[in-house]
């Protein structure tokens, strides 16, 4: 009976270590397959970082673009302000050139007319000389835009009228011009020099008073 019972614990022991080596196999076979997946993770992983290597290399080279963009932005509109700056000098100092060209002709004229009056005696043709020079001068400056305007029997506009003086007239309604003591002048649709003129106002009213009665002396 004892030899019956050793036997039974000798199978016993046989079957639990096959049983511990099949699972020795069967755990060495799963790692063997999870290996090359744990592998292939490592693999990826690292591509994920060369491309964010990648990626971060093109947006530095983008921003470096936009900086230089932004650099050669600044300068151009630098550049600008200066050219403004000059065209704006330049208009300031050159901007009446074409006006200034057109008068010296006039000067010419002048200058003629003084010249050939040192040597003629006729006044009546020195007359004639100056008034050429003055209907070129005044074509000249309307050319330019510059127009006179007259102002006697108008009514008295402060906006274009300086009023020198005020001079009492029966023959005009109030504040009417009445003379004029210097033209004005308009530039296009703009005020250039008001005209300064005289202005009329009614009359002052006449005081008819009777003599006091003389007193009698008693």
């Amino acid at each position: 009976m004892i030899h019956k019972k050793t036997t039974h614990h000798h199978k016993s022991d046989e079957k639990d270590t096959g049983r511990a080596q099949k699972i020795e196999v069967i755990t060495e076979e799963k790692d063997c397959a999870e290996a090359p997946a744990g592998g292939a993770a490592e693999k990826g992983d690292a591509l994920s970082a060369e491309e964010l290597a990648a990626q971060l290399a093109e947006k530095e080279s983008q921003r470096q673009e936009l900086y230089d963009r932004l650099l050669r932005t600044m300068a151009e509109f630098d550049n600008y302000k200066k050219r403004v700056a000059k065209d704006k000098e330049d208009l300031t100092r050159y901007g009446n050139e074409k006006l200034m060209r057109e008068l010296l002709p006039v000067i010419d004229n002048f200058e003629r007319a003084l010249e050939q009056a040192k040597n003629s005696p006729d006044q009546k043709a020195l007359q004639v000389g100056v008034a050429m020079i003055l209907r070129q001068l005044v074509t000249l400056l309307e050319k330019f835009g510059v127009k006179g305007f007259s102002s006697v029997g108008q009514p008295f506009d402060p906006n274009r009228h300086e009023a020198m003086t005020h001079q009492e007239s029966d023959e005009h309604e109030e504040n009417t011009v009445i003379a004029e003591f210097q033209k004005g002048y308009n530039l296009h649709d703009r005020l250039l020099r008001a005209a300064m003129v005289a202005v009329s106002k009614q009359p002052a009213a006449e005081e008819n008073q009777e003599p006091p009665p003389e007193e009698t002396v008693h």
